[in-house]
């Protein structure tokens, strides 16, 4: 682990990162490492009196195919590479939550995951203490649970109204519904009004059968290890006549998704084309049934497939559904505005008095003895808003005091100083312990 402080009054970042990385590589027996006008430490600091600044704990929780992989930590099946168990995973329209007997599956219209568990999937005898990211791609996640020779897999994706299962041979299928109202229509389970009006249809192998006992429903899948789970669209008003729709494309499996981009600058047209490799369980049918989100389906390329089935209400907005392995969407780039310009004083009631005022109440604020990085930056923007403003007011001393307090700190988060215990940032360099 190493734990990185890195000084560069002339904040050419770019070129001093890529040192640093170079760096790291060749000294890693090192204690301080010097970089440019930067430093960083390859030996953990310590913690300060309070007991913050410790080592992170654990490893990443992975399994199978994503073993050895770069782990990403900003998705929204993220929590589960650190928890034993995670909660509020929304891949729309589901809401998923993983337990010790599999993944609980839910509709949860706003906010967050409730106490409610209205349908678990998972094997007969499954008590997995927790669940491990098996595999992922672009926009899909594999979950995987294991535990005295059981063994479950659950694979999701952001917009897919299906979710797919895999079982190991000597296993059990097995579907828990805590809530809502159940028909077994041969090799489907249909499940009425399970969360906030919410339907789901699970889907065997052709020919299978589902016994049951209490609240528990079970399946040998007529011999085959896989099966799978759609959402219905609420606005359905039959859900034998949805299930029976659906059906041809429950047994096609994703089994890796990319999102790819090209840039053509003399248009400033940004495309990015989705796909989607499949395995085909079982039927005739090869296409997926894929969700887009608003950002999606409003600005679908020229020639790429358009949406024409079934919608689903998500806190995203309309899902749209398209049968389908891929889509194109087109955005063109206009420019950002790095702040919006100064036409304050064309409006009613503009006050330079009052600006100035609010200017006086915040340059000489300073920043925290201890934070993280996200606190701070949030301090330091306010600064750095509020430095733009007196600029453009003219106040160049209120200005540089603000420039100057976010410099400073700025220089002691990218260095590192002996004895220091604070403002560090922390890179786990891959194949190395924590």
């Amino acid at each position: 682990m190493l734990d990185m402080k890195i000084r560069n009054n002339s904040f050419k970042y770019g070129s001093l990162i890529v040192a640093l990385m170079l760096g790291m590589l060749s000294t890693l027996n090192a204690q301080t490492v010097p970089v440019g006008s930067g430093s960083y430490t390859t030996q953990h600091p310590g913690v300060d009196a309070a007991g913050r600044n410790g080592y992170l704990g654990g490893s990443p929780q992975l399994s199978g195919n994503a073993l050895g992989k770069p782990v990403p930590t900003n998705d929204w099946w993220s929590t589960v590479i650190k928890e034993d168990h995670a909660g509020n995973l929304f891949n729309y329209p589901m809401g998923l939550k993983t337990v010790n007997s599999g993944l609980v599956v839910s509709y949860i219209p706003w906010g967050v995951f409730d106490d409610l568990e209205p349908i678990i999937v998972g094997v007969s005898g499954l008590n997995a203490s927790q669940a491990t990211v098996s595999d992922y791609s672009d926009w899909t996640v594999s979950m995987n649970w294991a535990n005295s020779g059981q063994s479950f897999e659950a694979t999701a994706g952001i917009g897919m109204p299906f979710i797919y299962f895999n079982k190991a041979t000597s296993d059990v299928a097995k579907v828990t519904v805590n809530h809502g109202t159940v028909t077994v229509s041969n090799e489907m389970l249909l499940i009425e009004d399970a969360h906030s009006g919410a339907d789901f249809v699970v889907y065997a192998p052709s020919g299978s059968t589902w016994q049951q006992s209490g609240s528990d429903y079970t399946s040998t899948l007529n011999g085959e290890n896989y099966w799978s789970m759609a959402m219905a669209p609420q606005a359905s008003s039959n859900l034998t006549t949805i299930a029976n729709e659906y059906k041809k494309y429950a047994y096609v499996f994703p089994t890796n998704t990319t999102a790819t981009w090209s840039f053509d600058e003399s248009t400033s047209a940004l495309r990015t084309d989705f796909a989607v490799e499949t395995e085909v369980k079982e039927g005739s049918e090869t296409n997926m049934l894929l969700g887009l989100l608003p950002h999606q389906w409003a600005n679908l390329a020229s020639g790429s497939p358009q949406p024409d089935k079934y919608s689903y209400t998500s806190v995203r907005g309309e899902l749209k559904t398209l049968a389908g392995n891929t889509f194109s969407v087109e955005n063109t780039y206009k420019g950002i505005l790095p702040t919006l310009p100064y036409l304050a004083n064309y409006s009613d009631g503009f006050s330079p008095a009052d600006l100035g005022a609010k200017i006086s109440q915040i340059e000489n604020d300073g920043l925290a003895t201890w934070t993280d990085s996200y606190n701070e930056g949030q301090v330091m923007n306010r600064l750095i808003q509020t430095a733009r403003i007196a600029d453009q007011m003219g106040n160049t001393e209120a200005r540089d005091k603000m420039v100057a307090t976010v410099k400073e700190r700025l220089e002691d988060w990218l260095s590192y100083e002996n004895g220091e215990v604070a403002f560090c940032f922390t890179i786990t360099v891959p194949g190395r312990p924590c």
